[in-house]
């Protein structure tokens, strides 16, 4: 917190001048009002700036992070120790500055009368809405321990689910950045050089090294400025990505993708199975849990779907029939019936999230061996592109 060189009337009436610390200008005199003290004025302390503090509001709470810190809560809730010591105890702990002033911050609302959940969703970066509303369905339902435990076992899919996703594609992209790299130079360089020899010799180039020599002219004439059209049409979709309409429409792109719709589908359902399960067998109403599920989903085309489910189910429909829809697989709809029929909904709530929990490490070990026939076989095409544009002068060059 930053210090502030003040000139206060004290207690006494005397006019003095003090150093004090506080989170902002704005709470000087509410630290002063409870010392019958009066501000008269305030200086923000100059000075070189503390660049951890500056860099600190760029980091962020890792999953590993959250997974450790959601475990620990959960064991200090089960053994009876006070929220507030727990938390005291879990700030020492944690391995950022970021997240201890986060859980520091926490201590402050709580001991100002704030429920967890509510000093949670002051940090929306940290705790997203599905930790801030299981927690708060928790503290409703008496079951707080619980809830910690079905979130740690959210961030672990989590972490396992992202490490599964990089491992499938660092290969490739390795592979494609070497290529880029590779096949740039050489088509720069080493295709003009040969290029060069041959029809110095009178040898007539083939349509591919003519074809190659003409993206090398075009490189070298026009490098900077295709390089910065790149540069500025990423730029533009990532900004355009960001927007509500960009948004949409990229993760509707995304569940059109061949290899990785599938993957993005049961990772979707995965998740949303097992949020429901959790929230329904907190006691949360469907239509509630619904409303909190469709924003952890992380897709915003079920959004939409979950959305329009929830109204269909407020207006009365039964709620397999308001889950109906291309993107929602036959298996939850068809398990939700049985549920809802059998007065055992929790129960098939709990099949569908083992079900697609299976089905999501089955998909993405076959994500890996999906992706690397792809890149095999762009390596093969640009190697015999490459080698042909090379070879095919030069054998005719040899035969005249």
């Amino acid at each position: 917190m930053p210090d502030y060189i003040c000139k206060i009337v004290s207690a006494q009436g005397t006019i003095l001048k003090r150093t004090i610390t506080a989170d902002s200008m704005e709470a000087l005199p509410v630290l002063l009002e409870e010392q019958n003290e009066e501000l008269i004025s305030a200086k923000k302390v100059g000075g070189t700036q503390d660049l951890g503090k500056y860099f600190e509001r760029f980091q962020k709470v890792t999953p590993k992070e959250m997974s450790i810190f959601t475990n620990q809560l959960k064991v200090m809730f089960r053994a009876g120790i006070p929220l507030v010591r727990s938390l005291e105890i879990l700030e020492q702990q944690a391995a950022s500055n970021k997240f201890k002033n986060v859980i520091k911050d926490l201590i402050k609302y709580i001991n100002a009368g704030e429920s967890l959940s509510a000093s949670m969703a002051r940090h929306p970066t940290v705790f997203n809405n599905l930790f801030v509303n299981m927690i708060r369905a928790g503290e409703a339902a008496g079951a707080t321990d619980e809830i910690l435990k079905q979130l740690q076992e959210f961030t672990e899919i989590d972490i396992s689910t992202k490490k599964s996703i990089k491992k499938a594609v660092r290969y490739p992209i390795i592979v494609m950045g070497v290529l880029l790299m590779g096949g740039g130079f050489a088509i720069a360089k080493i295709i003009p050089t040969f290029a060069n020899m041959i029809t110095a010799r009178g040898g007539e180039l083939p349509f591919l090294t003519k074809m190659l020599m003409g993206i090398s002219d075009v490189m070298q004439s026009y490098g900077l400025l295709i390089a910065g059209g790149f540069i500025g049409a990423f730029l533009g979709i990532k900004y355009y990505i960001k927007t509500e309409k960009g948004a949409y429409q990229w993760d509707h792109l995304k569940l059109k993708l061949p290899i990785v719709k599938n993957v993005l589908v049961v990772l979707a359902m995965s998740r949303f199975s097992m949020i429901l399960k959790t929230l329904v067998n907190s006691g949360v109403p469907i239509t509630d849990a619904l409303e909190i599920a469709k924003d952890t989903i992380g897709n915003r085309v079920y959004a939409n779907i979950i959305n329009t489910a929830r109204d269909k189910i407020i207006e009365g429909q039964p709620i397999h029939v308001a889950l109906k829809h291309d993107y929602i697989p036959d298996v939850i709809v068809n398990m939700v019936q049985v549920g809802e029929e059998s007065g055992a909904l929790n129960e098939m709530l709990t099949s569908v999230g083992v079900y697609y929990s299976a089905e999501l490490d089955e998909k993405l070990d076959g994500l890996t061996s999906a992706i690397e026939p792809v890149t095999t076989l762009l390596i093969g095409i640009f190697v015999a592109g490459f080698v042909a544009a090379i070879f095919l002068p030069m054998f005719q060059m040899y035969s005249l």
